[in-house]
């Protein structure tokens, strides 16, 4: 998952909501993008739902995108590329991509991204295109994807977003 503290679309809220990562001047969680969009929602779904701009919801995944798409294990000084300066000291979660059932990564393959299981499908490229207001269905359609597998991983950030949030609230308490 991103190293979110640089992404111009989200900050985290308050400590009592112990550290949640929200839209920009809302009490909107992170979250919440995700959820709808591994319902079928779009980001303009999203975005009438819940008051957010168009423009932040996609910026959000965009971002992750870009971390994502920067991050590779085949590079030939063995250390990962980046685009953004800030990026250097903030490579992708890989913990958080490793307990994904729907997502691999291999030296080699896509040069070294996380893709979808047993494809050469990019996990950054359906963050790319969903930021562009692209469905899963369409994805699917477009990329010969798997519309489970695509589910499993928008479902597991939002996931990850909750649980990030939680062990947050139980650090503050302890």
């Amino acid at each position: 998952m991103a190293n979110w503290q640089h992404c111009p679309a989200v900050e985290r809220a308050n400590e009592q909501d112990g550290g949640l990562w929200v839209f920009k001047g809302s009490s909107i969680p992170l979250y919440a993008l995700y959820e709808t969009l591994a319902d079928g929602g779009s980001v303009a779904d999203f975005a009438d739902r819940f008051g957010v701009t168009v423009e932040q919801a996609a910026a959000a995944l965009r971002y992750e995108a870009d971390e994502l798409y920067d991050y590779r294990l085949d590079r030939p000084d063995g250390e990962p590329f980046f685009r953004a300066a800030y990026r250097k000291h903030a490579p992708a979660d890989d913990a958080l991509w490793k307990d994904c059932p729907a997502l691999e990564q291999a030296t080699g393959r896509v040069g070294g991204a996380w893709v979808f299981l047993n494809t050469r499908l990019p996990l950054w490229a359906m963050q790319y295109e969903l930021s562009g207001g692209t469905t899963i269905a369409e994805f699917v359609d477009w990329y010969a994807g798997d519309e489970v597998k695509v589910r499993t991983v928008l479902r597991h950030v939002a996931s990850a977003l909750q649980v990030g949030q939680e062990q947050a609230t139980h650090a503050h308490s302890a």
